[in-house]
Parts: structure tokens; sequence; C-alpha cells
């Protein structure tokens, strides 16, 4: 039986197949697919690696198309035609650039599409598209015999703006205020300038001949025109490293009755600060130009011209202001003859409707001092009415906004004046101010332009506010157009 038994199985175990020859089967049969995904992927991994070279070619070229007619403009600004030629020159410097990074590859056939450069007011925009055809080594044996790869890259930049800063410079009496309260203080303590009529120290440092304030705050006590005198030194610092030559210039004008020219427009920082006098002792220009009683910066010997004496006239100093940024132009910024303005008024917004002044036989008001300082000319005297203290107009703004200028405006805040009420004269002036000298942000806020508005008070912050000025105006030039 167990014979039989044995013989049985043997039969039975020859149906079985090798175990050995299954596997090798099996291993012949996946090798074809494996061969396929190892093929694959060598010509997955060429066309990865031509397709970012490819890319940072194609970034190349589009920065290159930027840079190039951004160059091509700043260069050619004042041609016919720049917008078409730099973005000519673009197209072909990006095509250059493109080649020459891209290299030689040889298993691809790369077409690149005709790159578009466009100048757009002050933006410059380009877009490089290229395709590329790589042809396969083991991938066409599974009939997939090419891989194709494309992108598009783009890029921008925002053209300089070139801009015009008028600085007008309140340099009426209301601005040898010490800067500080503690500074108001200070200078009345020994201050006896009008004592008949304040009947204590003054807080005022007045230019007047004769008068002891100007003395007393002499280097020691800062006065608002001081503290304006830093801020502008400050602001010649700050744009005194444009990113383009000349792409900014300033002019200094302080005014009391009338606007005058401490320096013309300029993109010479050197020569503005010399006017400025930024490297000088106290006074510095601003606080020199405090109301003398005649009139300052005047034609020779002409003293109808000048900053004139006596009052805060807004009404007059517009108009000029018009005319004088009307013979720049009213540009948009877009190149260094369209020049874009931007109109600074730094003051406390005190108007005052007097004069000190003498008439003469053409009706003309003369700001010749008492006793008078010019030849052919009588003594100045007061106008009928006296003191008019009263707030801004912000019509005055209107023309000068409407013809294409920004206004923008540093409102430093009237300080109370401390004083014995005699019921003087001089105690009728300082309720009149005490009374609406907090309401003189809002006329002034409507005279600027919208978002062009900031008050700032004491030496530091006004200095950081007329900074802020500025870079606002950089800033909103570029984004806005």
């Amino acid at each position: 039986m167990l014979t039989c038994a044995s013989r049985f199985a043997a039969a039975a175990a020859s149906f079985v197949p090798s175990r050995g020859g299954n596997i090798g089967v099996l291993f012949g049969l996946s090798l074809i697919p494996i061969v396929g995904f190892v093929g694959l992927g060598i010509d997955y991994g060429r066309a990865v690696a031509d397709r970012a070279r490819l890319d940072r070619a194609a970034d190349a070229a589009a920065m290159a198309a930027i840079v190039t007619a951004k160059a091509y403009i700043a260069a050619h600004s004042g041609n016919a035609d720049v917008k078409n030629a730099a973005e000519a020159a673009g197209r072909a410097q990006a095509i250059n650039t493109f080649n020459v990074n891209a290299g030689n590859l040889p298993m691809a056939t790369v077409t690149l599409q005709t790159p578009t450069v466009t100048v757009s007011g002050q933006t410059i925009d380009s877009s490089v598209t290229y395709t590329a055809t790589i042809q396969n080594s083991i991938s066409k044996m599974f009939r997939v015999s090419t891989s194709t790869v494309g992108n598009t890259a783009k890029a921008s930049v925002d053209l300089p703006k070139y801009l015009d800063f008028y600085l007008m410079i309140d340099v009426s009496g209301s601005m040898g205020l010490p800067s500080t309260a503690t500074g108001m203080t200070d200078l009345a303590k020994d201050n006896t300038d009008m004592f008949e009529d304040y009947q204590q120290g003054c807080q005022f440092a007045c230019h007047f001949p004769g008068n002891k304030g100007w003395d007393l705050a002499a280097g020691k006590i800062q006065l608002r025109s001081d503290a304006v005198n830093n801020a502008v030194c400050s602001l010649l610092k700050r744009a005194g490293f444009p990113s383009v030559p000349n792409q900014y210039r300033i002019g200094l004008y302080p005014f009391i009755n009338r606007l005058a020219t401490l320096a013309s427009l300029t993109s010479d920082v050197n020569a503005l600060d010399t006017a400025a006098q930024c490297s000088s002792s106290w006074p510095l220009a601003f606080t020199s130009l405090l109301d003398t009683g005649v009139t300052q910066l005047n034609a020779p010997n002409d003293p109808t011209t000048g900053t004139g004496s006596g009052g805060t006239h807004f009404e007059t100093a517009f108009p000029q202001m018009k005319r004088i940024v009307g013979r720049n132009g009213f540009g948009d910024g877009s190149n260094a003859t369209n020049r874009k303005p931007f109109v600074f008024l730094v003051t406390d917004g005190m108007q005052n409707g007097q004069h000190f002044f003498t008439e003469t036989s053409s009706g003309k008001k003369a700001y010749s001092g008492s006793p008078s300082k010019f030849p052919g000319y009588g003594d100045s005297w007061w106008s009928e009415g006296g003191s008019k203290p009263s707030q801004i107009d912000p019509k005055n703004c209107d023309a000068l906004k409407a013809a294409g200028a920004t206004i923008s405006i540093l409102y430093i805040p009237y300080n109370q004046i401390s004083f014995k009420n005699n019921s003087g004269g001089i105690a009728w002036e300082n309720n009149q101010v005490n009374s609406f000298s907090p309401t003189l942000a809002k006329p002034l806020q409507d005279c600027a332009s919208p978002g062009y508005f900031t008050t700032a008070d004491g030496p530091d912050k006004i200095n950081a506010a007329l900074n802020a000025m500025f870079d606002q105006a950089l800033r909103v030039a570029r984004l806005t157009q």
C-alpha cells in the first residue's frame, strides 16, 4: 500500500508547474513597464531641467525689458515718440537676454513669442512667453516621442515722477511765538515789550526795531520759525538723494503780506541749504525774515515788492504762487519737461488783514518801514482799523488746485495766549485770537487737497511731519498714475 501511495503522489506532483519557472515568467513580463517608467523618468527629468533653464531666461528677459525701457525714457525724455522707441528698445533687449540665457538645448526646439513691452502712464509692463518641444529618448519606444513645456514671465516697474515742491513758509509775526508752551512762559518772564497794553511779559519775540523779545529769544528760546527752518533743512537732506538726477526741484517762498522768493526752484540742494542758512547759527533764514516792519527780499530799492509787513495775507500769497507755478507748468510728472507741482504750506492758519505801509502815488502799498528805509518813500504806518485776525478763506486755494497743483498743508496750532485783561487793544486782540484759534484747522483742511492735511506742534513733530509730507507726495505720485 505504501508503494502504491508513493506512486500516486509522484504522479500528482508531475502536474504542478515549477515555482522557479513561474518567477522568471513574471519578471520577464514586468520588465517592460519598469523600463518604460525609468525611461519616462529620465525624459521627464530632462524636460524639467530644460524648463527651469528657460524659465530663468524668461524671467531675466522680462526684467531686462523694463529696465531697458525705463533707462531709455530717462535718457530721451525730451524726444518725440519716446514711448514707442522705449518699448522697441525693451523688446529687443528682452529677445537678446532670453537667447543668451537659454543657450543651446540640444534636444529641444524653442519658440520665443515676440515679447510685449507697454509704457502706460507711469508704469512699464513686460511679458515674455516661450514654448519648447523636447525630443524624448526612451519614452518614444512607448509612442511618447516629445514633451512640450512653456511659460510666461511678467515684470513691472514704475517710472520716476518728476516733481516740483514749492514751500510757502509763513513768516508773519505769529510765527515769532516760541515753539512750546514752556518757551512762551520763559520768554514772558523778562519780556517787557508792549507792557502798557499787556500789563505782563509779552510772549512774542517781536522783530520790530526796539523790541526786547527778539534779543531775549536769541538762540535760547526756540521760536516756531526756528522749528520750521530746522524741518526744512531736514527735508533738504531727505530730498537730496533722488533715484534719478534732477527728479525733484524745491523752491522756498516766505510770505507775510506778499509772497517773496528766498530760493527759486532748483535741484541744487547745496544752494537751497545755503539759502535756508542750514549751517549757520541763530537766527536762521526764516527767523531772520520774521516781520521787521519793513519789506524784505524786495527788488532793489522797491518796497512795493518783497514780503511786506503787518498782517498775514493768504489772499495775496496764493494768487502769486499760482503765477509762479504757472511759469513752470502744471504737468503730470511724466518727464523732466512735464513736472507735477506740489505746494507745501507751513502756517498757523491765522489770517490778519492789517498792513504796515505807506501808499504810493499810483495807489500801491509800499512797505518802507518807519522811519522809511527807501529813498523817495514815506514812513509806514498801520492801516485803519488796526489788527484784524481771522480764519483763512479756503476759496483762496481753489484756483491753484483747479490748475493742477496739489496743496499739502502743515498746520502748526496757534498756542493760547495767557495775559492779564486790562481792556486795552492788545487784550481785545488776544481774546479774539484765543476764541477762534481752535477753529483754524477746519478752513485749512478745506484749503488742502484731499488727504494732504497734517497737524504738528513742537519741534520734533514739525520735523517728522514735513518729511512725511514729502514721502506722501512721492508715494501717491507712484501709485496713482
